[in-house]
């Protein structure tokens, strides 16, 4: 009776840390909360099959994650880590997950699935906003050649075993651009990893495509308008791509300026572990791990692929540290409450402020955002503000609200005013007129 109660949320909760564990082992990491909310609400509200207490079938995954790696604007960049380790748990499930997988039916023991089209791909995507064929912009983006040139023993082999799967067109290109192709077994299933063993015991590879890297660059804001929003792109990218170093230096050259990849690489550097954990301050540790000039890291040795990782994570928090704006209040003090503007409009300019101008979160309760709002509101909205008998205890919802009671009063009296000085006007108008 009682594992008649289990779900799949429910056995994942039960097994955090393996869960944890897990996602840690794909240089990600995921959050009970979160891990609840999207499979509970989140997903369920996708309308492709999601219940609300999880599933393990490969169908129903494979279009959630096609979902929330759409690199267009309705796309989740904040659900990848959550997503690609649920994927995970079902393509190389753990003994408590065994019983309760999606069992694989006798297609899937002649190719893979065209429900998962991520693992099926032998090449780029086709992409709804620019043709794959238009090589001329990798031209444009790099000036190097895709790197890591295959033996040709090896490019041979790969189309050999390949050709009994049928090639399906992936729902995104973040999904289609692979690097693998690889044999499916009656005892194995596919996982979505871009680098693979295939049939020659050698990972293949593929490089991006130029309609991922044009798509990518023209679907979502540059870094210096949304620096959040990139970071989550490119970190989902390097999650579910685990691109070479080569794939790195070509991504960030689409994707941010010559000045932004100089923050960025500066940034990466100061993060580099030494042996205790911390930040080293040694150039050759810091040279080893986050080199900048191409390194002779090979991605078929495990050291390479523990390079690559470390270079990786390394590369994320660069791109958070740069993301950091150094701190300008002068900007700051410079936003005041226009004449016609209402005080929520005001405030939503503040805002926006303090994230361009200051590394503060003007969310953060110990922002000091209230007090700006005060003193730069307009002359008779800061008087009365500032008279406030418990402005210490008041947050910035009453602090708001007050404005708009006071903004409404002045505007109420101004059209007083000027009711009562027309109606003046008038009765002087008409004593004076010839004749009364």
């Amino acid at each position: 009776m009682g594992q008649s109660l289990t779900t799949p949320l429910s056995l994942t909760l039960q097994h955090w840390r393996d869960v944890q564990t897990i996602a840690h082992n794909q240089s990600v990491d995921v959050r009970r909360k979160k891990w609840t909310t999207f499979c509970s609400s989140e997903w369920p509200s996708f309308n492709v099959g999601w219940p609300q207490e999880g599933t393990f079938n490969l169908d129903i995954i494979s279009q959630v994650k096609a979902r929330v790696m759409d690199p267009g604007p309705h796309g989740h960049p904040d659900q990848v880590a959550y997503i690609v380790t649920w994927e995970t748990l079902a393509c190389n499930p753990p003994p408590w997950v065994k019983p309760f997988a999606t069992p694989q039916v006798p297609p899937l023991s002649i190719g893979p699935s065209p429900s998962t089209p991520s693992l099926t791909c032998s090449g780029p995507a086709t992409s709804t906003v620019l043709p794959p064929g238009d090589d001329l912009l990798i031209d444009l983006l790099t000036e190097a050649p895709p790197p890591y040139q295959e033996p040709a023993s090896a490019r041979e082999a790969a189309p050999a075993a390949a050709a009994p799967a049928p090639i399906v067109p992936a729902p995104s290109p973040v999904a289609g651009r692979l690097r693998v192709r690889r044999e499916p077994t009656p005892d194995s299933t596919s996982q979505a990893l871009p680098l693979r063993t295939g049939p020659n015991g050698q990972p293949q590879y593929w490089p991006f495509s130029a309609s991922d890297l044009y798509n990518w660059k023209n679907n979502n804001p540059s870094f210096s308008q949304d620096p959040s929003r990139l970071i989550s792109l490119i970190e989902s990218i390097l999650v579910t791509h685990q691109p070479t170093w080569d794939d790195c230096q070509q991504l960030l050259q689409a994707l941010l300026t010559t000045e932004e990849k100089q923050r960025v690489f500066l940034e990466a550097r100061k993060n580099v572990p030494g042996e205790n954990g911390r930040p080293t301050q040694l150039p050759n540790e810091i040279d080893a791990a986050f080199p900048l000039g191409r390194p002779d890291w090979d991605f078929s040795t495990a050291e390479g692929r523990n390079h690559l990782r470390l270079y990786r994570q390394l590369l994320i928090a660069g791109l958070q540290g740069a993301a950091r704006h150094p701190t300008n209040l002068a900007q700051v003090k410079q936003v005041i409450q226009g004449p016609e503007e209402s005080p929520s409009a005001f405030l939503e300019r503040l805002k926006e402020a303090y994230r361009m101008y200051t590394p503060y979160n003007p969310e953060d309760p110990g922002c000091n955002l209230p007090m700006s709002f005060i003193w730069q509101s307009a002359p008779d909205i800061r008087k009365k503000l500032e008279r406030l008998e418990n402005l210490k205890e008041s947050s910035l919802q009453d602090l708001v609200k007050e404005a708009e009671h006071v903004g409404n009063l002045i505007s109420c009296s101004s059209a007083f005013s000027e009711t009562s000085l027309n109606i003046w006007k008038f009765t002087v108008h008409v004593l004076l007129k010839p004749g009364l």
